[in-house]
Order: structure tokens, then sequence, then C-alpha cells
């Protein structure tokens, strides 16, 4: 793996300089912390509003709109291109955190009628995203995950790093895939207007939504098939001061709120509220009303709620270098805390939470080992799903618990009959988001194959306590693969002996095919990855800070969603 050369490092600490004189100087930095929050924050949801609109224009004309986000005088502003899925929360990570430590604390809300600030808002937001970007490349590439180099004032991947991508095209298309049939099934813009139409109450260039216990419980109702596809871990999990089931209840009862919030602005809107219910963007609550609300929705304790709460709110539970991404609860000043709808619209909650827990001192030990249980779940999802299938399963130590030379067998999945054994490492990685999780989730892939790699090179040397856990012999063919339930990592960890899989292909894959032989050479010949334009192409967008240039490489999927080859 390469490293950046000597040229780049200067380079990007000058660049980040820039950034760092530029927001610095931004006019927000010198308001109290409830007031400078809270027009970033109505800024970056007047951004999701304006997605939302151009979503419902292209779903009814068949082509894109261009609804302009207004600033309070209704001038229009220029078109953006932050989606909640594209950058909303990435361009929010670092803007938030310039105003938390830099502002004094506490602090009004004020009515948004300062067109300066409301520019300032945009200024920081967009910088924060070219910055976010600029840290997450040079991150990566000092790990050896990202060949960047210096051509004259740019930054940018390698040739090698653009010829070579298919890896990471592979998350990028497994995970469209998954969104398709997730959108599919369920809808939230489908969900029945009529029941909140009613509690939308507007005046002038405010709105409000009288919220009912029946009003959050059907919206819970209609979410819960996609709740139900991101919280995949047991409920009876107990953490310090609450269980899995009860930070879920809590979860939902959140997203609910924020689901119903989001529609009545857009209701608003379209009943006429002025300059788009700019004033009531977020939904601010004191805490304590908020904590009243939520147990009554959620039939949770207010105790148990609080403690959820506590450590949703961005930087509690002393947690270093905090993100707005696993605690998207705002406390503005001493009595007002915001939701921000399109933060918890796009919250992932399982990954999110999982990233939380292990950054709660009280927790990462109750985590790490609730992470071993990750394992004995995927091993389970795969004798459940094959038990149609001729295998026989294998796990667990050897015959001789004393040899060191090897360690555990995750999974073997093997078929007598045909000669043939499949040597699972089993990982169940959160999705990584920032640069820091991939380089230690990088790792976790690097171990597993290596891991294959040992226990295939026993195999080879006729290794008798393995032969005899398998019950083989050395003429059956053993491969070994390593199967991620979230990422299988860019191609800097990948080794042409051992492929690395998701889960759910993987599994997909051996109940469509009567054959393990031909399903170990379909590995091995990297069918399951996409073709370099047949299924992806690449592109670079440019992102301009200050005198410099960096380049951003982007994966474009040809398929639509459709790529699942088995």
């Amino acid at each position: 793996m390469k490293t950046p050369d000597d040229k780049v490092l200067p380079e990007f600490q000058k660049i980040k300089q820039e950034i760092d004189n530029s927001y610095k100087s931004n006019p927000l930095l010198k308001l109290p912390f409830a007031t400078a929050a809270w027009h970033l924050l109505a800024f970056a949801e007047g951004c999701a509003l304006n997605e939302l609109l151009d979503m419902l224009v292209e779903r009814r004309t068949g082509t894109r709109g261009t609804q302009g986000v207004r600033s309070p005088d209704g001038v229009p502003l220029p078109e953006g291109v932050h989606t909640p899925d594209s950058g909303l929360i990435t361009e929010i990570r670092h803007s938030i955190s310039w105003l938390y430590h830099a502002c004094e604390k506490n602090g009004q809300i004020l009515s948004p009628k300062d067109n300066d600030l409301y520019k300032a808002s945009e200024d920081l937001f967009n910088l924060s995203g070219d910055y976010y970007q600029l840290i997450f490349a040079f991150t990566c590439a000092a790990d050896g995950l990202l060949d960047l180099e210096l051509q004259g004032s740019t930054l940018q991947p390698t040739r090698d790093f653009l010829v070579n991508i298919a890896y990471e095209a592979y998350d990028i298309l497994i995970d469209a895939h998954q969104s398709e049939k997730e959108k599919s099934s369920r809808n939230t813009r489908d969900f029945p207007k009529d029941t909140i139409l009613p509690a939308v109450k507007i005046a002038g260039d405010r709105f409000r939504c009288e919220f009912t216990q029946k009003m959050v419980s059907a919206m819970k109702a209609f979410l819960k098939p996609i709740f139900d596809k991101v919280f995949l871990l047991p409920s009876e999990w107990e953490f310090s001061r609450y269980t899995l089931k009860e930070f879920r209840e809590v979860f939902e009862t959140i997203a609910a709120i924020a689901h119903i919030y989001s529609a009545a602005r857009l209701l608003a809107v379209h009943l006429g509220c002025e300059n788009r219910g700019y004033i009531d963007s977020l939904y601010i609550r004191t805490y304590s009303k908020l904590i009243r609300n939520v147990a009554r929705y959620s039939n949770i304790s207010p105790v148990k709620v609080r403690n959820v709460l506590d450590d949703l709110t961005y930087t509690n539970s002393d947690i270093k270098s905090p993100l707005s991404a696993f605690q998207p609860l705002i406390k503005l000043n001493s009595k007002h805390y915001a939701i921000v709808p399109s933060i918890w619209l796009s919250f992932a909650s399982e990954r999110e939470i999982t990233a939380l827990l292990n950054r709660i001192s009280d927790d990462q030990k109750v985590y790490n080992y609730l992470q071993k249980e990750k394992v004995d779940l995927l091993k389970a999802r795969f004798k459940t799903e094959l038990a149609d299938g001729n295998f026989e399963f294998v796990s667990g130590k050897g015959p001789n618990p004393g040899d060191a030379t090897l360690d555990d067998v995750d999974l073997a999945i093997i078929n007598h009959a045909e000669k043939a054994c499949l040597l699972l490492e089993l990982k169940w990685l959160i999705t990584p988001v920032t640069a820091h999780e991939r380089i230690n989730s990088s790792k976790d892939i690097k171990s597993g194959v290596s891991q294959s790699l040992k226990l295939k090179q026993a195999f080879v040397d006729g290794h008798e306590p393995l032969l005899k856990k398998l019950n083989i012999d050395s003429s059956y063919r053993l491969e070994g693969v390593v199967v991620s339930e979230n990422w299988i990592g860019s191609r800097n960890v990948q080794s042409p002996e051992v492929p690395v899989i998701r889960a759910n292909h993987l599994i997909a894959k051996l109940k469509t095919t009567d054959s393990l032989q031909a399903t170990m050479q379909w590995l091995k010949d990297r069918e399951y990855l996409p073709k370099y334009r047949e299924h992806y192409s690449i592109f670079l967008t440019v992102t301009e800070i200050g005198d410099w240039t960096l380049k951003r490489c982007r994966i474009q999927d040809l398929n639509k969603g459709a790529f699942f080859p088995l």
C-alpha cells in the first residue's frame, strides 16, 4: 500500500490552514451557539426541503425540478447540490463542531430576518463539506487506503487507483440494490397525508403541527417494515442504561415525529405558508417536554427515555470527536433541544447506535462482548437460509484445543458429495462513514484475509487437527472467503487468494446453485464484482479550496439498483 509522497503533506497543511482561516472569519462564530446553530441547521433543512420538492416535481412530471431554496425575503438562491442522501450530514459535521467550540454557549433562538446570516450559514455549510472531503481523502491516503498525487495545485487519486476500483464500486452498487428493494416495499412519501393535514396550522410565514398519540402510532406502524430492516440485532441486548429494545422504541418515536414534521412543513408550503415556513424549519422543544412527549408516545419510562436521549444528544457522554451523525439531538441552550428532521430521516439507527455505544466508555466493554455475538448471528443465518441444501456446517475450535497453530473456524460449508469445503471468515462491520472507521474496518478485513490464508495453508500442509475437525481429507477442494455483513473493503486490503463478499450476496448465490464447487469458482474468478463500463463508470468531481483543487473519485451506477449477479 502506498502513502502520500513527501510533497503532498505540506501542501495538505496549507490547504487545511486556508480553510481554518476561512471558517474562523465566518460571522456565525461571533454569535451565541443557540443562534448560530439555529441558522446553520435551518439552512441545512432548507436544502433537504429543496430536494423533496424536486422529487415531487419529478414524480409528477417525469422531469427533475429546479426548486430553489428561498431566503427569508423571498429572493431565489442558486440551485443547490446538497441532498439528504449525498452529503447533508457530512456538510453539517464540521460546521456544527466549529460553532460548538467557538461560540459562547446558550443564547436565544432568533427570527431569521438577517440575510447576511443566511449567506453566512450557506458559506459555512459549503465549507464544511469541502473540509470533510479533504480530511477524508488525506486520512485514507495517509493510511494507504487511497493513493493521492499532487499535480501542480491539484490533489487527485492516482491513475492506478482509478483503473482498479471494482471493490469500492461493489459496495455502492449492492447498497443501491438494497435501497431499490426497500423503496419498492415501502415509501414514506406514500403515508396518507389526510392523517397529518388536519393537524397543520399556518399563519403567514409560520406553521405548526399538533401531534397526537394516534398520529405518531400510525406513522410508527407505517415505518415498521423499514425499522425491521435496520434493527437486525437482538432486542434483548442490554447496555449500561437501557436495552436495545428500549433504544429502538425511543428512536422509532423520534423518527416518527421527524417524518410527521417534515411532511407537515411540506403540506404547509402547499397551503401557502410564506417563505416555505423557514422560521419553523426545526422541531424545537424544551428538554422536559420532549422527554414527556417521547415517553407518552413510546410507552417507555421517562427515566429510560432520558437515558437514551442523553446519549443521543450532541457532545454528551464525554465522547471524543463527537459527530452529529451519531448524536443527532442538538442542545441549543439550557432549555431548548432541536430535532432536525432531515438528519433523523437519514439516521441509519443500528449503524449509528453501535458506533455510538462503541464510543461511550461505560458501554465499550459491553459492546465488545456483544460484537462477538454478531458472528453467531451470521452463523445462524447461513445455517437457517441454507438448511435445504446438501451442506454440512462446522464451526468452533478444533478437536485439539491445546493446538495454538490455528484459531477457531468461524464456519465451514461442506458438500461431501462434491468433495468441496468453503471456509468462511465472518465479519459483522458497521458501514464505515468516517475515514477512521474505514481504517479500522479495513484492519478487520485484513485480519479475516490473514486467518483465511493461514487455514488454507494448514490444509495444504495436511494439518491433521484441521482435517479431523472438518471431517475431510486432502482430496477435497478447500477455499477460503471473508464474508462481511456491510462492507467488503477497498482494493488495498484485498488478496488474490481470498475473495471478500457481502453475506446476503453469498447466501443468495448458494441458494440459487446446486454446486458448492461452482460457487467456489464464482468467488475465485471474482464474478460477483461489477465490471467497469458495464455496471459502473467513474468520474471526478472537483472541489475548489482557495487556490487549491481537490479531485474526488465518484462512481456512477449504470444499473439503476439492479446489480446483484448470481
